[in-house]
């Protein structure tokens, strides 16, 4: 069921409804935290990120992509570095002090320098096209 919510919620989001693709995604998380699916959860926090992005609600994004790249890092996951990918968008445009105390105060400790160092690498070397 929490993958069928995900992938309704992937194609509310390529229509261009995003309060429908919020709600699915939304009803695919709560499964996913109930039974613990850690990989399944970064996925659907990156996609919580990635429809915030959408919106423009670049806090909002930052806070979904902290909680998806935090949890790889602890997964040791190879999809560590999208999930970077999408936290160096939203530090481009609220600044590494912003992404800084987002993460302290989402995880209770400090941004890991490895985190820190591979976002400032993706701010400078591949920075946003968006305006």
């Amino acid at each position: 069921m929490a993958l069928s919510y995900h992938q309704l919620g992937i194609v509310a989001h390529h229509r261009g409804d995003l309060a429908g693709a919020e709600a699915w995604y939304q009803k695919s998380l709560a499964i996913k935290e109930a039974l613990g699916d850690r990989p399944g959860m970064t996925t659907t926090y990156g996609q919580l990120g990635l429809l915030n992005e959408d919106r423009n609600d670049w806090p909002s994004a930052l806070d979904w992509a902290i909680r998806c790249v935090d949890l790889l890092v602890k997964m040791s996951h190879p999809q560590l570095a999208q999930g970077i990918r999408l936290l160096a968008r939203s530090a481009e445009r609220l600044g590494l002090a912003a992404l800084e105390e987002s993460w302290q105060r989402a995880t209770a400790t400090p941004l890991p320098a490895a985190v820190r160092a591979e976002v400032e690498r993706l701010i400078r070397e591949e920075p946003s096209r968006q305006p």
